[in-house]
């Protein structure tokens, strides 16, 4: 039978430096469309230049597409890199002229467009680097906040994914409430509104598939929140188990040197030798749990996100108590990032004795680096995420650790 659904319009805007991060985006578009629209009588459009544009003739490109492109969509997303784009003539660059018709859409009726923009921070190659075009960014980032936009970071394409998709359910729960506040039906004291698609039984593997209700997707959040926790506590643990046994290596090494006459340069390099063994050992560790992490990581974001997407208010309790979880992990994220990066610190001033331990140095300092920008990135959407639980109760935002 016919049905009728409400239409969400993203526009995305960008230069032409971030096509992974764009086909990203719509391929994210695609499957929230196909795992919820039909359930929730809600469908996000994607509006985009190369999607929705079409030769004609006009002042130049830009003009011709801001006349194609529709004006009335309900979130404008942007994103830069290391250009900023070509000017138009009425602004610096396609982009920035995109962003500047958004924004003043915002200040005649603010509840009309919500803005979002986003920055990727990861290296370039020089060859593509054009120096005044990344000043140029740079310039633009600052002055958002000028104008009152907050804008966030990205390091790869993966966080991108999952970062705006949390952002996106922020603005689907804002919908979400404001439709229903009208038709809300009155609840019995005590207890939440039936979920529309929840599961009548848990799933007893804890899986995300389109069957799953919030129940089950708290349940998966909670299990993936808990494996990364662990995960945090066990490198941890074997960062302090290296430290105490580099430091008996080091206090064998000074009583070497304290007596050269009476130890051969051979028994020096084996004692170098073990803590090298021992730091590859550990490098290797961090290198098998890393993967583990960031698909315990994705999952659990995952997981509240549908969650979040699928039910406009949980059961206050339960919100409470899934609020509570997240931010211990947050706080266990935190502290194991801090230790992470001081660990790094301490390997990399390990002095240059041998090719042996120079080389596990290397190895041990980049491993480091990967765990401790895991756990960062970790905590930002973990972040996000506990801003998604405030939207379920209503309340204010959590705070943020530093």
């Amino acid at each position: 039978m016919p049905r009728t659904e409400d239409v969400l319009t993203i526009f995305l805007a960008s230069p032409g430096d971030v096509e992974d991060e764009r086909s990203r985006f719509a391929e994210a578009i695609v499957d929230w469309n196909r795992a919820w629209s039909r359930n929730l009588g809600l469908r996000l459009e994607l509006v985009r230049w190369e999607d929705d544009a079409f030769p004609a003739v006009g002042e130049d490109a830009q003009e011709v597409i801001n006349q194609q492109l529709p004006p009335d969509y309900d979130l404008f997303v942007g994103l830069m890199w290391s250009r900023f784009g070509t000017p138009t003539g009425r602004a610096d660059s396609g982009t920035k002229e995109e962003f500047d018709r958004a924004l003043e859409r915002h200040k005649h009726a603010p509840g009309s467009i919500n803005i979002l923009f986003y920055f990727k921070d990861a290296p370039i190659s020089p060859s593509k680097l054009d120096p005044s075009q990344l000043a140029k960014v740079q310039d633009f980032r600052r002055s958002l906040s000028d104008v009152g936009v907050l804008s966030w970071e990205f390091t790869d394409t993966d966080q991108f994914e999952r970062l705006v998709s949390l952002h996106i359910t922020k603005h689907v729960q804002a919908w979400r409430q404001n439709r229903d506040q009208a038709t809300m039906p009155v609840q019995a004291e005590g207890r939440s509104l039936e979920p529309i698609g929840a599961s009548p039984v848990a799933s007893e593997q804890h899986t995300i598939d389109d069957d799953s209700g919030y129940i089950d997707l708290l349940e998966v959040f909670a299990e993936r929140s808990a494996e990364m926790s662990e995960i945090a506590l066990r490198l941890s643990a074997a960062q302090r188990e290296l430290t105490e046994q580099s430091a008996k290596g080091r206090q064998e090494l000074d009583d070497l040197r304290a007596r050269p006459h009476e130890v051969s340069a051979v028994k020096v390099r084996r004692g170098i030798g073990r803590v090298a063994d021992e730091m590859l050992r550990f490098t290797s560790r961090v290198e098998a749990e890393l993967p583990l992490f960031r698909a315990a990581a994705d999952s659990s974001m995952s997981a509240l996100v549908r969650a979040a997407t699928v039910v406009v208010e949980f059961d206050p309790e339960q919100a409470r108590s899934t609020k509570e979880a997240a931010f211990q992990l947050l706080a266990t994220l935190a502290q194991a990032r801090l230790s992470t990066q001081d660990f790094r610190a301490s390997t990399a001033g390990l002095p240059r004795m041998t090719k042996e331990l120079n080389i596990a140095k290397r190895k041990q300092v980049a491993a480091l680096e990967r765990l401790a920008e895991e756990f960062e990135n970790a905590e930002r959407l973990l972040a996000e995420g506990l801003g998604v639980i405030d939207g379920l109760l209503g309340s204010q935002p959590s705070p943020s650790l530093g």
